[in-house]
């Protein structure tokens, strides 16, 4: 856990806020070299960096504080220090699928093909991301007995919950399923008849995946919604089915598209 690089007075240099803007200059790096290869306007591909980032963001945390809402009562304002974490990937990847596709709608970009060519950066982007989850401390795991379990530093909010015990690093779990899916990514492309069908493809099976991850990670007592056939159910859960249907809802009805066009 290394949730500050350093601070210099009032200026504090946050690990978390430091590897989401990596995993952002890097996606972008990566998604303007795909669109380069198909002659598509680089400046409304950074215009969509853009929209998609402020989208996933507002997203990502306004589903956090949602479901926290007891934390800010007191103090409201908090809501928005999100140097401090506290970012839910679901309310991002919906919110930030819904405003990538309005801005690519809006600036008449080919909705299919642009979102399969930067497929692969957001799986990468996820991936990076995470890693600033481990460092921060947050979305921290269940005790466990692997060798590669952690400990946090006491006084930390994984040692809070849990003081002493050895947890599943529930964060790395999510990284390296990001950096997985960014190698599938790169493996599937072109292997799809219709435009947009990667794109869904990495949603669904982004949250297949997490499936195993999440059943690792410790949440609040106030995010189980029910008790399931197979165990308790989290909010994060069902909105995971939601997004996992609708994916593949999207993939069929893009190939539909794309027969009908051809």
């Amino acid at each position: 856990m290394f949730p500050e690089f350093f601070h210099l007075g009032p200026f504090h240099l946050r690990s978390f806020g430091v590897m989401l803007a990596l995993a952002f200059l890097v996606a972008t790096w990566i998604a303007l070299g795909e669109v380069r290869k198909k002659g598509i306007d680089e400046s409304k591909l950074l215009n969509l960096v853009l929209a998609i980032l402020v989208s996933s963001i507002v997203g990502a945390r306004g589903m956090y504080v949602l479901t926290h809402l007891a934390d800010y009562r007191a103090n409201p304002a908090l809501a928005f220090a999100l140097w401090e974490g506290g970012l839910t990937l679901y309310g991002g990847l919906a919110l930030g699928t819904i405003g990538g596709f309005a801005y690519m709608k809006r600036a008449g970009l080919p909705l299919g093909l642009t979102a399969d060519l930067v497929t692969p950066a957001v799986a990468l982007g996820v991936g990076i991301a995470r890693i600033g989850c481990f460092l921060n401390g947050c979305c921290f795991g269940l005790p466990g007995h692997s060798a590669w379990c952690v400990r946090f530093p006491a006084g930390s909010p994984p040692d809070a919950v849990f003081p002493g015990l050895a947890l599943q690093p529930s964060q790395l779990y999510n990284a390296f399923a990001g950096f997985g899916l960014f190698a599938l990514m790169l493996l599937l492309r072109g292997r799809f008849k219709a435009p947009g069908q990667l794109w869904w493809t990495f949603l669904a099976v982004f949250m297949l995946v997490r499936i195993p991850i999440d059943a690792t990670r410790y949440y609040e007592p106030s995010a189980y919604v029910w008790t399931g056939p197979f165990g308790p159910v989290t909010d994060s859960g069902v909105i995971g089915g939601a997004i996992f249907v609708a994916s593949v809802a999207m993939w069929i009805l893009a190939g539909r598209a794309a027969r009908r066009g051809a």
